[in-house]
């Protein structure tokens, strides 16, 4: 093993995104066009426009406590959920990776999502992993920029080029990981997920993974 720590992303790599979309694409809207009195349709265009304007980058992508005060709707996360169709689910076909992992090196979470989404999405497969990080409710940082793979390293007091991190999202994932020193494996949804975790388990056990 050539690396301290394995980092995963959460969202689309360890659980499936459907529950987090739904909430964004549907739910939202929906309180949104009620709160507005506008029709669903206009709401759904009306917040897909101010999420472009505001960017991956700003705290208003992810804080579900912000919308709720912006449409002055007194709903708890949990609240919220029994609207919701979709369940959280935790992807089983990472669960014996993770289990082999967590013998030989660390395992931790960066996630540019809330508490609220990572605690219900992760339930009890939280136990896997030595930490936890949310940038939004732990540092009050929006995304992954490589400011939250910096300050990371140095509160696990690791080399960056000793931390794998795992991620779909190629720009916060890949590129800004890379940035900050870290070594990455790009989890790319457009192959089927039993291709992504061979290559993975490959990479992690090659021999040269620390030097390139």
């Amino acid at each position: 093993m050539k690396f301290d720590i394995i980092s995963f992303d959460l969202q689309g790599t360890l659980s499936d995104a459907a529950f987090s979309d739904e909430f964004w694409l549907e739910t939202l809207p929906k309180l949104n066009a009620k709160y507005k009195r506008i029709s669903l349709k206009k709401s759904k265009e009306l917040l897909k426009n101010e999420f472009k304007k505001y960017g991956k980058y700003d705290s208003r992508y992810y804080s579900v406590k912000y919308w709720m005060k912006e449409l002055e709707q007194n709903l708890s996360f949990e609240d919220l959920q029994k609207k919701m169709r979709n369940k959280p689910v935790f992807f089983d076909d990472t669960l014996g990776l993770i289990k082999t992992l967590q013998k030989k090196a660390k395992l931790i979470i960066i996630s540019s999502t809330t508490r609220d989404f990572i605690d219900v999405e992760l339930g009890e497969h939280k136990t896997y992993f030595d930490e936890v990080y949310s940038s939004l409710d732990d540092f009050n940082i929006a995304g992954k920029p490589k400011e939250i793979y910096l300050k990371i390293a140095n509160i696990m007091k690791t080399n960056p080029a000793r931390i794998l991190h795992i991620g779909d999202n190629y720009e916060m994932d890949i590129e800004n990981a890379n940035e900050a020193g870290f070594k990455t494996f790009y989890f790319d949804r457009s192959k089927p997920r039993t291709r992504l975790i061979e290559d993975l388990k490959k990479r992690i056990n090659d021999r040269r993974a620390y030097s390139t």
